[in-house]
């Protein structure tokens, strides 16, 4: 469900550089704000900004006290701002929600395949199941080039405290397309409910079309596409 035409003040608590390029902005909660693991917002800086917002997944879970969204560092004049957010800025939700069914959905197996920042979402994800202690079967496949993987602290001790959480960690930095695919092809469940994709558009496009081409039916396929702006 989308909640449009928001008008949410967003206040900042802190930010934190991941690394040399990925950083973690952290906002106060809004009282009564209520969301799902795996929702989007859309923010901008100003009140009833005319053109809407920026689209960013969340990468808190709804479980936490703290709403967080996690970016690559960019040259664009909305990315160059976010980068230099100071405690106590304010941005606004125009709208949030989700529109694409991106959920897991208890007693269903599913495979997670991020790329790069795309584990944004799944970091949500995995810390409402852990939170949750739910006991659907999940496969991580986290796809990077080089072995830099962002909250991998994180998700190696969901990994140990929740059984049903299979986590592989894949680094592409020195592989061609054909033989990263066919080792995504080796790694992946094929047998899962759902299949769940996010990350740079083109990888999302190529992961789907590999998951189509092995036979997955495109309605279990839930898609969550970064721009780079």
């Amino acid at each position: 469900m989308v909640h449009k035409n928001q008008n949410i003040k967003l206040i900042v608590a802190r930010t934190v550089a991941l690394d040399d390029v990925n950083i973690l902005v952290y906002f106060v909660r809004p009282v009564g704000f209520e969301y799902e693991a795996g929702d989007w917002m859309d923010i901008n800086f100003r009140p009833d900004n005319p053109n809407g917002g920026t689209t960013y997944s969340l990468s808190s879970s709804p479980t936490e006290s703290e709403l967080a969204i996690t970016f690559k560092v960019g040259i664009s004049p909305f990315k160059k701002d976010l980068q230099s957010l100071q405690p106590n800025d304010e941005l606004f939700i125009s709208q949030y929600g989700n529109d694409y069914n991106f959920y897991l959905k208890e007693n269903r197996t599913s495979v997670l395949i991020a790329g790069g920042i795309g584990i944004a979402p799944f970091r949500s994800m995995l810390k409402d199941m852990s939170d949750n202690q739910s006991r659907s079967e999940v496969q991580l496949l986290y796809v990077n080039k080089g072995q830099n993987y962002i909250f991998a602290n994180e998700i190696d001790n969901w990994k140990k405290s929740m059984r049903n959480l299979k986590v592989d960690y894949i680094d592409t930095s020195e592989l061609n397309r054909k033989k990263r695919e066919q080792l995504l092809l080796s790694t992946i469940g094929m047998t899962a409910h759902h299949y769940f994709i996010a990350g740079p558009e083109g990888m999302v496009e190529s992961t789907e079309h590999l998951l189509i081409d092995r036979g997955v039916v495109i309605r279990d396929i839930r898609i969550d596409s970064f721009s780079g702006y």
